[in-house]
């Protein structure tokens, strides 16, 4: 950069100095923390005495200023702006009076991007309006300049705008619960009237919530990015003005913008006065490339002549990069980058940020980026680690896939996720908030290979005291040599990054006792997300049996007398609705073993499917049969407890008492009963065959009981998981031949023969399936 700008002078610290004499030895510095001192360095009391300090007289097209984009894309280039370009982007800001002398203005981002340069320092003070600038960028000393410093206007970008807006419903959810309940009443509704184009009611009836978090501020401006249209809405519906824009750094910041009174939200505005626009090459729906003249727009980059020839079309315009449309009123509308279009491969063009949004709202993300890979569309996700520490951590890739599976639905088929990978980092951003999205395909190469970014940070004194305390030095060292491939760090994830899922934490909780006498419980490992949760948890834990705990003992007891007469009751009414409204048909009965125990491994696609599996079940083996039932379905209710215990449904609970819900079901098995155990886990949200847990491997282990394979065909047509209610649709199911584990990975039983376990059922399964084309995929034909 001091190459390209040609620098001759540098305003610097004395931390800095050896650094750019060595870089820059012909440039001289002014050096801000120095007292007055003589050449070559000069401090910024003595440049002012000296005689030639004064510059020349310069003209409007002399450059005024040298600035770099940002390099969302690639290596970023020097843009030279002219006094006159400064000037006509500050005349035409000017004019819309967005503020003036009695107006405060709170500016939190850096000086280096043109954006806050020219809207957040240059035009308020070329308007009187004072600027104040926070002690951080943190939230606490941002919403601090806003209350103490009285501040009036917010210059910003669409992160700083979406964590005000959940600052405001963090605030909202902290008062009593009937407060809470009228201030939320109040934003729905001055949200629908906003949506009308009526203002006054969020302005007036909200005014109490502004006022916690900033008692003057009144207008908001954003620029940097597009902001989400939700955001935007609620932020106005809350009754403060919001203003957006779109420009870049070619244009001396501002292209287009909303003006008060001529908003339109989700648009970028209509251009500022005397820049114009066009839209290239538009397609059938009117987007094309946005080109634009006009004063404010620069001549060339610096020093690169061949990317100036390629930034203007022949007739002058300046390609902005950037595709979008003109609507009818004049309003711009940006769609996306077109170098960050993604391509797949059918052609179909797809733009990122949109749909980011949409995959981002799934509550275990805490962001994401889309890119495409070998024309497939695939995302790199950094996972809320806080949320799933809330949620039970067990099964957290489990719930990431199946948190995104089901935003899929909601989606075009182009838009859905042929795969994604996981990183602990943050997604790599520009200062501004855009996604650097040229690194994305690096990142999610290494991602896939759990490759860490960066190295792990220096451990801090909370972390080393854990670290070297005897019991955590212990645990440390025992996870090192239970991981001797792995650079294990205290803020590795467990099962992100080692592979520990729900079952591997069975396995791992043994060891811990075995070998260092720590017992974790359930609703300790729950809590574990990272390596220095498990050190904080086992530090210190005393010792507790193991085995099924005494509260589920009660389900392997016998039916009570009302709990046989509700069951005589209700199975007679489920044979008749599964033979008449989905027309059940039974194939392979004559595969059943004659004794028990059995145990039966189906796939899940629906709520029917153990309706479905108990009625195609002769009598005399459903009434030695127990079932594995999610406790957020089948025990979310006392009268859903009551008829579970009926039908013999055990409380399984995979995110945060799997050790239990096997130990129960090897229980099961052990008495000689049969048990249907669903090795998905969960119900398919696309109606697709899922991976089989290694969990059917666990249950068997050494013991001689058949597996037999069950396929359920019809059941998600006829209640798929995002219908509220079922419809009529025929049910088959298929009972397979029974598998021996012991002929399936005979030995001892280890993590390996588990999933080979697994591994085979599945392709069991999938071979009872006709015509489906994701079985088929399944068993390689």
């Amino acid at each position: 950069m001091l190459a390209i700008g040609r620098c001759t002078w540098a305003i610097t610290t004395s931390a800095l100095v050896e650094r750019l004499h060595a870089i820059a030895p012909t440039c001289r510095l002014i050096i801000l923390d120095r007292e007055a001192t003589a050449a070559p360095d000069e401090s910024w009391e003595s440049i002012l005495d000296r005689s030639d300090a004064v510059s020349r007289a310069v003209t409007p097209s002399d450059t005024a200023i040298l600035v770099f984009t940002s390099g969302t894309t690639g290596s970023p280039k020097a843009v030279p702006l002219t006094h006159a370009n400064l000037l006509a982007n500050v005349r035409a800001l000017a004019a819309a009076r967005l503020a003036g002398p009695g107006d405060r203005a709170v500016l939190p981002l850096p000086l280096h991007h043109v954006y806050p340069l020219m809207v957040g320092l240059i035009v308020p003070l070329a308007l009187g309006c004072a600027v104040i600038l926070p002690a951080g960028i943190s939230g606490p000393e941002i919403f601090t300049a806003l209350r103490d410093g009285g501040a009036t206007v917010l210059i910003g970008v669409p992160r700083l705008y979406t964590a005000l807006l959940d600052a405001v419903r963090r605030g909202i959810a902290l008062q009593s619960r009937p407060i809470a309940s009228v201030s939320r009443l109040a934003l729905a509704l001055a949200l629908r009237a906003t949506r009308r184009g009526i203002s006054w009611p969020g302005h007036w009836f909200l005014a109490p919530v502004r006022r916690r978090l900033a008692p003057r501020l009144r207008l908001l401006v954003s620029g940097g990015a597009a902001v989400p249209v939700e955001v935007e809405e609620a932020l106005a519906a809350l009754g403060w003005q919001m203003l957006t824009g779109y420009g870049l750094v070619e244009t001396a910041s501002m292209l287009t913008f909303n003006r008060p009174g001529r908003t339109r939200i989700g648009s970028a505005g209509q251009p500022v006065p005397g820049m114009k626009l066009r839209i290239a090459h538009a397609d059938s729906d009117g987007v094309g490339e946005v080109e634009a003249r006009g004063p404010s727009l620069f001549a060339g980059y610096a020093g690169d002549p061949e990317k100036t020839r390629d930034a203007f079309s022949p007739d002058g315009w300046f390609r902005t990069g950037d595709l979008g449309s003109i609507d009818s009123d004049g309003f711009v509308h940006i769609a996306a980058r077109r170098t960050e279009t993604i391509v797949l491969a059918d052609g179909k063009k797809l733009f990122p940020e949109p749909f980011e949004a949409i995959y981002a709202a799934s509550p275990l993300v805490r962001e994401v980026a889309l890119l495409g890979v070998d024309g497939a569309l695939v995302a790199l996700v950094v996972p809320d680690l806080t949320a799933a520490r809330a949620g039970g951590a067990m099964r957290l890739a489990e719930a990431l896939h199946d948190g995104l599976t089901a935003t899929a639905r909601t989606l075009p088929s182009y838009a859905r996720l042929s795969g994604f990978a996981v990183m602990r980092e943050s997604l790599p951003r520009t200062q501004l908030g855009k996604i650097r999205r040229h690194l994305l395909p690096g990142l999610y190469a290494r991602a896939l290979r759990h490759e860490a970014v960066s190295p792990p940070p220096p451990l801090s004194t909370e972390d080393r005291l854990l670290i070297e305390s005897p019991p955590g030095a212990a645990l440390w060292q025992w996870l090192q040599q239970k991981f001797p491939d792995r650079a294990l760090a205290l803020d590795t994830v467990m099962q992100l990054d080692l592979g520990i899922d729900s079952l591997s934490w069975v396995e791992l909780t043994l060891a811990l006792e075995h070998d260092l006498g720590i017992t974790l419980h359930e609703k300790e490992i729950a809590r574990i997300v990272t390596v220095r949760d498990l050190l904080r948890e086992g530090t210190g834990t005393p010792a507790a049996a193991a085995g099924v705990a005494e509260p589920m003992h009660q389900w392997l007891a016998p039916l009570t007398a009302w709990h046989r007469c509700l069951r005589a009751l209700s199975e007679p009414l489920i044979r008749l609705t599964m033979r008449t409204a989905f027309h059940l048909q039974v194939e392979g009965l004559a595969h059943l073993p004659a004794e028990g125990p059995i145990l039966f491994c189906p796939n899940h696609v629906s709520y029917l499917d153990p309706f479905a599996i108990g009625i195609a079940l002769p009598p005399a083996q459903l009434r030695r049969t127990f079932w594995g039932g999610w406790t957020g379905v089948a025990f979310s209710s006392r009268l859903r407890r009551l008829f579970s215990r009926a039908a013999r449904v055990l409380p399984i609970d995979p995110d945060r008492a799997a050790a239990s819900g096997l130990a129960i079901g090897r229980a099961v098995l052990d008495q000689g009963f049969n048990l249907v155990w669903f090795p998905e886990g969960a119900r398919s949200p696309d109606g697709k065959l899922q991976r089989f847990l290694p969990g059917i491997g666990a249950l068997v282990e050494d013991r001689p009981v058949p597996i037999v394979p069950v396929y359920i065909d019809g059941s998600f047509a006829a209640w798929p998981a995002d219908r509220r209610f079922p419809r009529r649709a025929p049910i088959t199911v298929r009972f397979g031949q029974p598998i021996s584990p012991a002929s399936i990975a005979p030995g001892a039983i280890d993590r390996d023969r588990e999933e080979r376990i697994a591994t085979t059922v599945q392709a069991a399964v999938a071979a009872l399936a006709q015509n489906d084309p994701s079985i088929q995929q399944i068993l390689g034909t």
